[in-house]
């Protein structure tokens, strides 16, 4: 078994401590998860708030597409990317159930980000292409790592997309008190 430090193209990684181990089947990179330790979000009850639920959830499947990703064989690919995909699609109508309740002058940023998750789940679904066009071949470790990568960034522009929509309550709050 060989190690390598893997870096996450800079963002912060939710799997830290990666080691490069070559299995007989993936030739893949075995990544431990570590638990997720974003900024803090703003101070407001969740009690029955939907959309900071199904950003956890979204998280979640993150994770767990994470955790199964390296051993997994490319045909299990989809349905890891749908369950993914499916948590990023309730997130989005739970957003725009929420949208109307809130300023307009936030409408365009929250938009924004929503835009930015359908690209980012573009793109995992396109690295997850090239992971299984490329297996049982040198690249298909790069790939999955892309993956990896891919997926790290739609969690972390969900928690942005809950930030933005905090923002937005907090100025309700702000406004009638």
């Amino acid at each position: 078994m060989t190690k390598a430090q893997v870096e996450p193209c800079g963002l912060s990684p939710l799997w830290h401590n990666p080691d490069f181990q070559v299995d007989s089947y993936n030739e893949g990179v075995k990544l431990q998860p570590q638990e997720i330790s974003p900024p803090p979000t703003a101070n407001l009850d969740r009690s029955n708030d939907k959309v900071y639920e199904n950003v956890t959830a979204l998280v979640k499947s993150v994770i767990e597409m994470s955790n199964r990703i390296q051993p997994a064989a490319p045909e299990e690919y989809v349905p890891m990317v749908k369950e993914v995909g499916l948590a990023l699609r309730t997130l989005l109508a739970t957003v725009d159930e929420t949208i109307p309740v809130l300023p307009a002058s936030t409408h365009r940023e929250i938009e924004m980000a929503q835009k930015l998750l359908n690209s980012d789940l573009a793109e995992l679904i396109a690295k997850m292409k090239l992971a299984q066009q490329y297996v049982m071949t040198s690249l298909q470790k790069d790939y999955k790592k892309q993956m990896l990568m891919a997926a790290h960034a739609l969690a972390v522009d969900a928690k942005n997309l809950l930030d933005v929509i905090d923002q937005a309550r907090l100025k309700i709050i702000t406004r009638t008190h």
